[in-house]
């Protein structure tokens, strides 16, 4: 049996390559990755829930990371720096995969590491405008690094990298939702907006709903609150009883296409995957992008739809009830506008990645 790694913090590339990997009876998946959303949460992490609903073997990590803001964490983090090479080295040794595929993210680096240590192919994929720091150090010890966007090229050595565009899953385009409590929300007439902060959610954003919700009774609203529970943001939304108002911790992969198609007006982070998936789809957005975010990161990211013309982006220091409000306002008043520059800029993006990328990861079986 051939046996493939994937790792890395952006999980949702990873399914969409799981998902074409399936297709191979020859072919077993590993996951390595966290169990828990962050450090000192006991809430389970998307990635550890979809992985083990998929009944793929999901082999836990605690490896530490440079903090970038001091918490009573930051210290215990740091320890579990060695401990996560250990444990990478001693799952490699142990399965010994024909092929490490990763997905950036601190978790990457010990498997990446470990894996050229003991002399196992590694590959990576950087979804972002902005190479992070985890894929630049990755990046001396991959084979091959494929990329979403062509301005992401500079940051590494030509000879390695190859433009593909971002792994999508399938079920981004499903529009019936298998969850029927999503599926009767959806239904209702009034436009929706969906707000979605990434899996672990956006205790900034999630805050700013929760204010400015009296001001938007005549939309429909669905708020993917996260799962890490920041300040008890899940508990806020369980008590809210407003007929127009949808939450949930996290948006299961059989859902998410749905609720992407029927959201009229996305308001989110502007994380990698879901600037590709708004892309991808055509829709309208307003982007705030997390401001202490890597080198700026998700700004660099959000402006590719700004230019586009397909979404308005705030900044988080100036974001108010007020020009939150109007800009909600404008952007569904010049919906068939915004939509229109969304379908323009649609049929530039390069497709089929992940068939692309599987079928050089199969190369190594």
């Amino acid at each position: 049996m051939n046996k493939i790694v994937i790792c890395g913090g952006h999980l949702t590339p990873a399914l969409s390559l799981v998902d074409e990997l399936k297709k191979y009876k020859d072919v077993e998946v590993l996951f390595f990755g966290r169990k828990h959303a962050t450090e000192g949460s006991k809430n389970l992490s998307a990635e550890f829930r979809t992985i083990s609903d998929l009944n793929i073997k999901f082999y836990e990590l605690t490896a530490g990371r440079f903090q970038r803001k001091f918490t009573k964490y930051t210290i215990p983090a740091l320890f579990k720096v060695p401990i996560g090479f250990i444990q990478s080295l001693f799952y490699l040794i142990t399965t010994r995969p024909n092929i490490i595929v990763s997905f950036g993210g601190y978790l990457s680096l010990p498997i990446v590491f470990s894996g050229w240590l003991i002399g196992i192919t590694s590959i990576t994929h950087e979804q972002s405008t902005k190479a992070g720091l985890a894929s630049k150090i990755n990046a001396l010890f991959v084979k091959r690094i494929f990329l979403t966007w062509p301005q992401t090229q500079k940051y590494f050595p030509r000879g390695k990298t190859e433009v593909i565009g971002n792994l999508t899953r399938k079920t981004i385009f499903n529009k019936r939702a298998k969850n029927p409590n999503i599926r009767n929300f959806l239904t209702k007439s009034q436009k929706l907006i969906l707000i979605i902060g990434g899996n672990q959610g956006s205790h900034f954003l999630n805050q700013k709903i929760f204010e400015l919700l009296p001001k938007l009774s005549k939309y429909n609203i669905f708020h993917q609150v996260g799962t890490a529970n920041f300040d008890g943001d899940l508990d806020k939304a369980g008590k809210i009883k407003q007929s127009n108002y949808f939450f949930a911790d996290y948006i299961y992969p059989q859902d998410i296409g749905a609720v992407l198609n029927r959201a009229d007006l996305i308001i989110s982070r502007s994380g990698a995957n879901t600037v590709w998936d708004l892309a991808l789809l055509a829709k309208v957005a307003i982007l705030i992008p997390l401001p202490f975010a890597a080198a700026l990161e998700q700004e660099e990211n959000a402006k590719i739809l700004e230019k586009a013309g397909s979404c308005q982006i705030l900044r988080q220091d100036n974001v108010s009830q007020e020009n939150l409000l109007t800009v909600i306002e404008q952007s569904l008043d010049n919906l068939s506008l915004l939509k229109n520059q969304a379908l323009k800029f649609q049929k530039t993006l390069p497709k089929e990645a992940d068939v692309k990328l599987s079928s050089y990861v199969l190369s190594y079986t």
